[in-house]
Order: C-alpha cells, then sequence, then structure tokens
C-alpha cells in the first residue's frame, strides 16, 4: 500500500565516513511503500537527526487527525509520522483510517498479539504474562502519540471458563498495573457489565468474576488514554479446579487507536 508522503532526497553530504542525505517529506498520495519508507528513514546513519551539526529536516504530520486537517482529501494508507515534531524521537509508520470516526483521521498502530489466544495451566494469580510489541514504534512513541491526540482506545476482551479476572490484570504504558477492564473507570476494578450493572449475576462487577464452569465474556473498550497503549497481559486461574474441572481463558486485544488533536 502506498505511502501518504513522498521523499525527495537531495545531494548526499559526507561527514566523516557517514553518507548523509537531508530529508524533506511532503504530504502526498501515493509515494513510497512501507517497505521503502523504512529503508529511507531507519537505515543508519539517516535513523540520527544530527551528525556533528547537520540536522535532518522532517516536515511531517504529527497524527493522522492533524494530516487530515492539512489536507481534507487525504486518502487511508500507510503513513509516516512525527508527534515530538523536532524533538529527538524518530517519526514511525501508521496505518491512517480516513473514513472511521466521521472521517476525522484515525491514526492505528498494530502488535503482535492481536489474534485471539489460549491462556491454559497458569494457577497463580498473573501467571500469564504477555508482553505486547507495537508495529514500527515502541512505547515512548506511541506516548508522544497519545499527548497530541485528544482521544485514544483499545478494544480488549476475556472469555473465561471457571477462570476469574480477580487473578488478571493488565500493564499501562508506564508499567502501573491496572485491574479495571473494558469500558470500566479506573481504580473500579470493574468491567463495562459492573458500571452499568448488567453482569450475568448481580452480586458481581464483571461476569469473569462468576468463576464457574460456564462460558463467559468481558469486553470493550479501553479509553483512559494516559494508560494506553496496554504494554501487557497478565492472567491467572487457568489450571484445573479441586474437582479437577479445566479451567481455561482467552484474550483478545485490539489495535492501537488515537484520533483528534489536543
Amino acid at each position: 500500500m502506498a505511502s501518504l508522503y513522498k521523499f525527495d532526497l537531495e545531494t548526499p553530504i559526507i561527514v566523516s565516513d557517514f553518507v548523509i542525505f537531508s530529508l524533506i517529506v511532503f504530504p502526498f498520495c501515493g509515494g513510497c511503500t512501507a517497505d521503502e519508507c523504512r529503508i529511507i528513514l531507519f537505515e543508519e546513519p539517516i535513523a540520527n537527526r544530527a551528525i556533528k551539526g547537520h540536522v535532518i529536516r522532517s516536515i511531517l504530520s504529527r497524527s493522522c487527525s492533524d494530516l487530515k486537517k492539512l489536507d481534507p482529501k487525504a486518502k487511508s494508507g500507510i503513513c509516516l509520522i512525527d508527534p515530538d515534531g523536532e524533538g529527538r524521537l524518530l517519526p514511525f509508520l501508521v496505518m491512517c483510517d480516513m473514513s472511521n470516526k466521521d472521517g476525522v483521521g484515525v491514526t492505528v498502530i498494530s502488535h503482535d498479539s492481536e489474534n485471539r489466544t489460549l491462556v491454559d495451566n497458569n494457577n497463580p494469580p498473573g501467571d500469564y504474562s504477555r508482553n505486547i510489541y507495537y508495529k514500527d514504534a515502541n512505547i515512548t512513541q506511541l506516548v508522544s502519540l497519545v499527548s497530541v491526540s485528544q482521544s485514544c482506545e483499545q478494544f480488549i476482551k476475556y472469555e473465561c471458563l471457571g477462570s476469574t479476572l480477580k487473578d488478571g490484570f493488565w500493564v499501562s504504558c508506564d508499567s502501573e498495573k491496572m485491574t479495571y477492564w473494558s469500558g470500566a473507570a479506573p481504580e473500579s476494578h470493574m468491567c463495562a457489565c459492573g458500571m452499568n450493572k448488567s453482569c450475568e449475576k448481580s452480586s458481581v462487577n464483571c461476569n469473569c468474576h462468576v468463576n464457574d464452569l460456564k462460558w463467559r465474556e468481558d469486553c470493550g473498550f479501553l479509553t483512559n488514554k494516559t494508560h494506553l497503549p496496554v504494554k501487557k497481559l497478565k492472567f491467572g486461574d487457568t489450571d484445573v479446579d479441586a474437582k479437577g474441572n479445566e479451567e481455561k481463558g482467552y484474550h483478545t486485544l485490539g489495535k492501537f487507536k488515537c484520533y483528534g488533536i489536543a
């Protein structure tokens, strides 16, 4: 898929043993491919913003919403963004969805744990652990995206059979333990059904707190952007109960999305 940016490379400048290109980026639909963008931007020594006083200049949108504001006709596609502008963080590749959320320009970041994944044979609380690795960006770069975005969200779902979410949690972008889930308020220790009193049993705050031998689930969007993106998932109570019944779960974590201009 084509990038939303076109690269013009000026005459190379020789500095010591390095060959450096002065990089100017212009908004353009139908520019370099994703692989070409990676080669141009990330191969050394181009990845260094400044080497011996020579600054690689970039004119990049801070987010897909920023790009859509500058160019209302911008189309969906792979895009290089630079949330911290002339700061020291490198630009990174994202998917711009220019039709969702009323066409505001949604920045979408994929990761390696989007598929429905089995949690099994992990009994102590938090014994199951899965780190989330985001495509083309690290947590620091994504936090910079959060800071320039009005809203961010990430879908999360846990399906449970005899497994309780009381033995699970997720880890925020700043490495804090989070025990609220799927649309609930921070510090509530609830899921969405607990907030609106729609859980399958009135005595619990999450469907997966019932902890019986019936398949149940809790799902929804995490929307407190100061905690996003999700850095790690931790679950437990997925082994065999005292009566020999199998306990297990499945987790699904959606793409990280930000939109609007802060």
